[in-house]
């Protein structure tokens, strides 16, 4: 594939809205977070918080992400893009940048707990930052993530995408990453479910 399986939506909401969430989701509990990253810890300059459902929790980067309850704000957000995309999400992670000196890497959102049949859905307010999506002997792509913009990632084998620092960017951004998380029930269920699926012989051999 020569370009990154995406699809962008400007205006999902309008001025007067993005405004109105933005002044919201910054009274949310951000906090900066301790990840890993090539086996070395580190403080992202940009703070993060998450919601979902109560039997969830999502880790990435070698943190572990235990959502808030959701709260009237963010149920209703959820509610509209779930009838946009046709998804149903049961966590969000809500990022911070409070400038564009504020920076995400290139990675894929490809976690075990993550639920691939399901796009990854990204609302941004705030500043608009740029992601780059790369892919090895392709050219990057750069897609302008406006306020008020959905964008939909349908899968994540081939691409990665990054935010990369802006520093004539001197405004904050909020951005909002729904996602389908498996419960730890459901994990385990499907890896027994694996495991029972090797022929017993090479189950003895493997143990």
């Amino acid at each position: 594939m020569s370009s990154p399986n995406i699809t962008y939506i400007p205006n999902f909401y309008s001025q007067e809205e993005c405004n109105e969430m933005f002044t919201k989701l910054s009274k949310c509990p951000f906090k900066q977070p301790i990840i890993k990253v090539w086996g070395k810890s580190y403080r992202p300059l940009r703070k993060s918080c998450s919601y979902g459902d109560m039997d969830i929790e999502y880790e990435y980067s070698g943190h572990c992400e235990l959502p808030l309850p959701w709260n009237r704000t963010l149920r209703k957000i959820k509610s509209d893009v779930e009838k946009k995309t046709g998804f149903e999400y049961n966590f969000v992670l809500l990022n911070f940048y409070e400038s564009g000196q504020a920076k995400i890497g290139a990675h894929k959102d490809d976690e075990p707990s993550l639920d691939q049949s399901v796009d990854i859905a990204t609302l941004s307010f705030g500043a608009c930052r740029d992601m780059i999506f790369s892919k090895k002997g392709c050219k990057s792509v750069r897609q302008a993530l406006e306020a008020g913009s959905l964008l939909l990632m349908h899968d994540q084998k081939e691409w990665t995408h990054a935010i990369p620092p802006q520093p004539c960017v001197k405004e904050p951004r909020i951005s909002l990453t729904f996602r389908r998380v498996r419960s730890s029930l459901q994990q385990s269920l499907d890896e027994m479910e694996r495991d029972y699926s090797i022929p017993l012989c090479k189950r003895l051999r493997r143990d």
